[in-house]
């Protein structure tokens, strides 16, 4: 069947020396032009070739279609790409977390400073903030506020102008620790514990 419908679509050989004859004949374009557009027109009045052609047609249409559906499920992204940015996403909020740290501000001291219980003109000014275990510690704190001010405003006052200005280094540790020492003797036990103490300002006048 396949073989009938071949030659039925190839031309005869009447017709092939026909269609060369009126290409060598043809001495102007208009001749050539009607002949080839009667030769055309011949050609596609027969349903086989068109059917042929038709086919091949579609299976090029089907091959380049499935050409770029291949193409666009590579371009797509790769589920397993996902979960390693999802992670690293993960990996920094976690390490933001462990960054964040529990601050608690006390409000400025200002007291005078004294030498031998006599007022020598100078004053202190110090601001102090609290490094905490937790965030819990902050309302514990807020319950004991009042007695840990009392102990710092006792331990600032019983230095002496002198510890300032010739170990005034050495005596900011040592406020340092003694604030430590009275503060965390406040707190419960179990509730957490300060941890550091840092001073953004610590002035004398």
């Amino acid at each position: 069947m396949a073989e009938d419908q071949e030659k039925d679509a190839e031309l005869s050989s009447d017709e092939a020396e026909e269609l060369e004859r009126l290409l060598e004949d043809a001495g102007g374009g208009d001749v050539a032009a009607a002949g080839l557009k009667g030769k055309l027109q011949k050609i596609l009045s027969n349903k086989k070739l068109l059917m042929i052609i038709g086919g091949v047609a579609l299976v090029l249409i089907i091959g380049v279609g499935f050409l770029l559906f291949q193409g666009g499920e590579d371009a797509d992204v790769d589920p397993v790409d996902e979960q390693v940015v999802e992670e690293e996403v993960k990996e920094e909020e976690e390490e933001v977390k462990i960054a964040k740290v529990n601050i608690y501000k006390l409000e400025p001291f200002f007291l005078p400073l004294l030498d031998d219980g006599k007022e020598t003109g100078q004053f202190i000014t110090v601001s102090a903030n609290l490094l905490l275990s937790n965030s819990v510690l902050n309302h514990e704190l807020d319950k004991v506020l009042p007695l840990m001010r009392k102990s710092i405003y006792n331990i600032l006052r019983r230095k002496r102008p002198t510890d300032f200005t010739l170990k005034r280094s050495h005596t900011e540790e040592r406020i340092k620790k003694e604030i430590l020492t009275a503060s965390n003797a406040l707190l419960l036990s179990g509730t957490g514990t300060i941890t550091d103490v840092f001073f953004s300002r610590f002035m004398i006048k």
